[in-house]
């Protein structure tokens, strides 16, 4: 069976597309084409240009293909590309990975709101559709009139060092940022402002252990001067801003944290039910969380005791901390029943089951 995987993530730093291509190369022999780096496969290819020429590219290698029997589009930019071929290699089941959950009426700009109409146009072409939560495959059921309900297949992933020096080379470049008396908290989100991170340093000063907040991720001038500001007004010399880092350095710098923070806004639905895989990212290194309190991160808050929902952030960090083992050790329970591979496998279960059915 061959498949061809299109993407316009990046390889390098997507955590669900590598699970997904890891997945799909399970199946058959696996063809792809994503943004970043190239594997060690040569049926991979890289790309790194604009969107215009990723569309032709995509097109392009996917004609090379002598036959393509499984489609699979991640996300809403694989979708001209993915149906252009389509048309002309005739796969017997298309796919389509909903990462997101926009809603037209919610996006305001011109752009967001003709990705909404070609994600619809995608859906209604794809035959077997896949989504990251049980909330948001329940509310596209009904948003696009589906006659079954999405596969779901949440963001389960774990952070793997590249190499076996890795660890030991992070450790000497971030030393002078680990002091024994802080606790230390992490937030992937950046200076985020939309995403909360303002409210978060605002709160620092009612963490009632010293503390220590790395910040790592993407930033815009605009939210990195409004953290700048707060800290200035605030006096605080506990906040670093790391900005975005590779792989290796994200799971040291998680490895040595004692609470992750994972925030989202609630004002429209994709932020709303969020499918985080941030929150996998701490658990399965064994650090407890506190998030916002959106639906699906409450719920798994509240049902393992991985962490607490708290959206002004200082209470359940305070929290966390009366009780920091008992956290601790219900992470790593919560990691051990919930495996990546078994994630990953479940969605390759589902996805066979599913093409039998189609091609019967």
């Amino acid at each position: 069976m061959n498949l061809f995987l299109i993407s316009n993530g990046n390889f390098d730093y997507d955590g669900r597309l590598r699970e997904l291509y890891k997945v799909f190369s399970e199946m058959g022999t696996l063809y792809s084409i994503t943004q970043g780096s190239v594997s060690q496969d040569a049926r991979h290819k890289g790309h790194n240009g604009s969107y215009i020429s990723f569309i032709k590219e995509a097109v392009k290698y996917g004609k090379t293909l002598e036959k393509i029997d499984v489609l699979v589009l991640d996300n809403r930019k694989s979708i001209i590309p993915g149906l252009m071929l389509k048309a002309s290699k005739k796969p017997a089941v298309t796919i389509q990975d909903c990462r997101e959950l926009y809603v037209k009426k919610e996006v305001p700009h011109f752009a967001g709101k003709m990705g909404c109409v070609i994600e619809k146009w995608g859906i209604d072409r794809s035959d077997i559709i896949i989504c990251a939560n049980k909330e948001r495959a329940d509310i596209m059921k009904e948003m696009f009139s589906l006659k079954d309900t999405p596969i779901v297949y949440e963001n389960l992933r774990r952070l793997v060092y590249s190499s076996d020096s890795a660890e030991q080379l992070q450790k000497e470049k971030f030393a002078h940022l680990i002091n024994d008396d802080e606790i230390r908290l992490i937030s992937s989100s950046g200076c985020s402002v939309s995403r909360t991170n303002d409210v978060l340093v605002s709160n620092l000063d009612r963490v009632e252990k010293k503390c220590r907040l790395f910040l790592v991720g993407g930033n815009t001038d605009e939210d990195e001067e409004a953290i700048r500001s707060i800290m200035k007004n605030k006096g605080l010399d506990n906040v670093e801003i790391l900005g975005q880092v590779n792989q290796d350095e994200l799971k040291y710098l998680i490895s040595v944290s004692h609470i992750g923070i994972v925030n989202y806004h609630q004002k429209d639905t994709n932020n709303k039910y969020c499918a985080s895989g941030k929150v996998y990212e701490f658990i399965y290194d064994g650090v407890p969380v506190v998030t916002t309190t959106n639906p699906p991160l409450k719920n798994m808050c509240d049902g393992a005791h991985i962490g607490e929902a708290d959206d002004n952030y200082a209470d359940g960090i305070n929290k966390v901390m009366t009780d920091y083992d008992g956290y601790r050790e219900a992470a790593k329970v919560f990691a051990s029943k919930n495996p990546v591979e078994e994630n990953n496998n479940k969605l390759l279960r589902e996805i066979k089951d599913k093409i039998a059915q189609l091609t019967i």
